[in-house]
C-alpha cells in the first residue's frame, strides 16, 4: 500500500494484483486496473485536487441530491466533504476491499439539518469491481435522499454501443427534460447525452472496440447516462477539450423517486463492474 500525498491518493492491491487508488476526498475511488493491467475508468488529468472541489473522474458519490432534482447544491456534498477511511487491505480471499465513511458534521448541517451516516465500501478481484453506499438515518426523524455512484467508465465515446436500455423510459435533461422511450436496442454517443434511464432491471453494458464493460446493480432503481460531448467539455475547466472521448458515465441512481429513510432504518444499494 502506498499513498501520494499531493494527490492523497492510496493504492491498493488485491492478490491477482488488480488495484484500485482512492482518496478521503470526496471518498472517491480514483483508478481501478484489472489483474490483466486494463483501466476500468477514467480520471481527468486536469482534475483539481482541493477541499471545495469535485474530483473529474472516477466513481463520485452523489448525495443527498442528485444533479439540479432539487432545492440544494448540485449533487450534494459528499462528493465534496473529507470522509474518513475505515479499512484497507486485502481480505483472505484475496480481493483487495476498502471501507470509507462519512457522517454529518457543522458543514453538512448548514446545508441538509440530518443527522446520517454513509458507508462506501470496495472490493475487487481479477476483472471485477463491486461498490456499495449504505445511507443510515442516525437521527429521530425521518430523511428522503437522492443519490448515484456516478462512474466515469474509461470507453471511447464515439465508438461505443450501450446495451441493455431498450424499452426503458427516459427523461432526457440535455434536450429540455424531454421524456421518450429508448426504442432502438443499442445507445450511441455522437452528441451531449445526459439521460435518466428510470426503472432499470437488466445489465448495462459499454461495449466498444478494445473492451466490454458490464454493469449490474441492486436496489439502485435508475441509470443516468452523461457525456459532455465537444461544446460542453470546452467549457469544464477540469476536462480537456478531448476529454470527453475517453469515458461514458453509467450511473448507478436514485433520481426519479427520492428514497424515504425512517430513524434508526439503512439502505443498502450497490454497483458491480466487469471488463471483459
Amino acid at each position: 500500500m502506498a499513498s501520494n500525498e499531493w494527490m492523497s491518493l492510496t493504492t491498493v492491491s488485491a492478490s491477482d494484483g488488480a488495484r484500485i487508488q482512492f482518496t478521503p476526498q470526496g471518498g472517491q475511488i480514483c483508478s481501478w486496473t484489472t489483474a490483466d493491467g486494463r483501466q476500468g475508468l477514467y480520471l481527468s488529468p486536469l482534475a483539481e485536487w482541493s477541499d471545495t472541489t469535485a474530483i473529474r473522474g472516477g466513481i463520485p458519490v452523489i448525495f443527498p441530491q442528485f444533479a439540479h432534482e432539487g432545492p440544494l447544491p448540485k449533487h450534494g456534498f459528499a462528493r465534496t466533504s473529507l470522509w474518513r477511511v475505515v479499512s484497507s487491505g486485502v481480505l483472505p480471499c484475496g480481493s483487495g476491499a476498502v471501507e470509507l465513511l462519512l457522517t454529518d458534521d457543522e458543514r453538512t448541517r448548514r446545508i441538509w439539518p440530518h443527522p446520517f451516516e454513509l458507508v462506501l465500501r470496495a472490493r475487487f478481484k481479477g476483472a471485477e469491481l463491486s461498490v456499495s453506499l449504505a445511507v443510515r438515518n442516525t437521527g429521530t426523524q425521518p430523511f428522503a435522499f437522492t443519490c448515484a455512484l456516478h462512474s466515469y467508465l474509461a470507453a471511447n465515446a464515439a465508438g461505443v454501443a450501450i446495451q441493455g436500455l431498450q424499452g426503458t423510459g427516459y427523461l432526457d435533461s440535455a434536450e429540455h427534460r424531454r421524456r421518450d422511450v429508448q426504442h432502438a436496442p443499442l445507445l450511441r454517443i455522437d452528441r451531449e447525452v445526459d439521460r435518466f434511464f428510470f426503472g432499470v432491471t437488466r445489465p448495462v453494458e459499454v461495449q466498444d472496440a478494445h473492451a466490454s464493460i458490464r454493469m449490474t446493480q441492486q436496489a439502485f432503481p435508475d441509470v443516468v447516462v452523461w457525456n459532455p460531448w465537444r461544446d460542453l467539455a470546452r467549457k469544464l475547466a477540469d476536462l480537456p477539450d478531448d476529454g470527453y472521448q475517453h469515458f461514458v458515465c453509467i450511473e448507478s441512481a436514485a433520481v426519479e423517486r427520492p428514497i424515504s429513510l425512517e430513524p434508526g432504518k439503512e439502505w443498502l444499494a450497490s454497483q458491480q463492474l466487469s471488463v471483459f
